[in-house]
């Protein structure tokens, strides 16, 4: 298995007296929390999802002291460059919360750690003390390290994006460069508690797997951007998908179930005998089971034995069935719900005269047949992709 470690350091409390009416306390919670958060996949893997470098979070006031040798400047630089150095042909995530001020005229970032000495004159940086972003890039060009996630919720974040970084490496900042402000939603930072929504779920795809981009894409969503509010930025120079986090969402569905919304041979692939019965008939009529979507744009005609084999007698499915007790056309009905639910399809119905209108899946099903007067009503059911099912298909159909 992939070597997966992570760093990660918030400073809730300065050690100078420069700081006593700043001390940003949220960003030691908001460190722990992100950390307990990232290391496990809902429900839990056997494996855990991220190691804690050295098994702890670098944060003050707790466990850490300001004034501790391991929260200086050098000894977390050390360790910032540990974790790209032990990572090898695996996942390095390093995300640092607390103050932060731009310098080299702007083309760098100091992460100022607690041992920071700021003086009167706020130009002056020589005495400083921090963690350069230029540091950690050069830590992670050196680094064998797969991929590179750099999570920064601090003023300025957004100077990180601007810098050149090595192939596989993303960066999630909070601001952009010119932002120094931050700002607290409860207990937490706004953006590490956007973030920290996102991996709970909101972020992940219909398989449940949060990667980087769809983190800062609901991220953007989540928050509230008005025309002075903290803008996020993402910048990455990956090409390859990395995954921080796998949940159990409700619309998650299987590898299997995807796979099937492209015929097979539309992905040149030989037809498999994976159908599991004759084709049931009605009126002389065969009802096809289904086998994929010959286009994205292809409709899909359903009937009221989907639903029930006597579905036209007024029976409908008690809900309560095995699988084993389902033939073929109610386990098609099956991987609609499924699909319905990872809104990768829709149902609708088409009138007599030619007009459509989008309806409940179980009305799809029954809308060509009149159970009461046990005759046919002349209207159509059927389901198709929707946008986000079309470009599934399109995955499926290159694979």
């Amino acid at each position: 298995m992939a070597q997966r470690l992570a760093l990660f350091i918030g400073v809730g409390e300065y050690a100078n007296a420069m700081y006593a009416d700043r001390q940003p306390r949220c960003c030691c919670v908001d460190a722990h929390a992100f950390a307990r958060l990232i290391r496990e996949n809902s429900p839990r893997t056997p494996q855990p999802n991220f190691r804690l470098l050295g098994g702890e979070v670098y944060a003050t006031p707790d466990p850490f002291d300001p004034a501790d040798p391991e929260m200086t400047a050098d000894a977390l630089t050390g360790r910032v460059r540990d974790l790209f150095r032990m990572v090898r042909r695996g996942d390095a995530l390093l995300y640092f919360t607390g103050h932060a001020i731009p310098i080299g005229d702007g083309t760098d970032l100091l992460l100022l750690t607690p041992d920071d000495d700021p003086d009167d004159d706020p130009t002056n940086t020589a005495t400083r003390r921090g963690i350069r972003v230029s540091d950690i890039r050069d830590a992670a060009f050196a680094s064998q390290a797969s991929s590179m996630t750099i999570i920064l919720d601090c003023c300025h974040a957004g100077v990180a994006a601007t810098m050149e970084w090595p192939r596989n490496t993303t960066i999630l900042a909070s601001t952009d460069e010119h932002t120094a402000s931050q700002s607290l939603f409860g207990t937490h930072l706004m953006y590490t508690s956007a973030l920290m929504a996102a991996l709970q779920g909101a972020a992940a795809d219909v398989q449940g797997v949060i990667t980087p981009l769809s983190l800062h894409s609901t991220v953007c969503a989540l928050l509230d951007l008005g025309e002075d509010g903290q803008q996020p930025v993402l910048r990455t120079w990956s090409d390859a998908t990395t995954v921080l986090r796998q949940v159990e969402a409700s619309r998650q569905i299987t590898e299997e179930e995807l796979a099937r919304i492209a015929p097979d041979d539309a992905r040149g692939l030989a037809t498999p005998a994976r159908r599991r019965a004759a084709t049931r008939m009605f009126d002389g009529e065969p009802l096809e089971p289904f086998t994929g979507f010959p286009t994205k744009e292809a409709a899909f005609a359903v009937h009221p034995e989907h639903e029930s084999p006597a579905a036209r007698d007024g029976v409908t499915r008690a809900g309560d069935e095995t699988w084993e007790q389902l033939d073929g056309l109610q386990r098609d009905m099956e991987l609609f719900k499924h699909l319905r639910n990872a809104k990768l399809l829709e149902a609708f119905i088409r009138e007599p005269d030619g007009a459509t209108h989008e309806a409940d899946l179980f009305w799809a099903c029954m809308a060509e047949w009149d159970a009461d007067r046990r005759e046919p009503t002349g209207r159509r059911g059927f389901v198709r992709l929707t946008d986000l099912g079309r470009l599934y298909w399109d995955i499926q159909h290159k694979r």
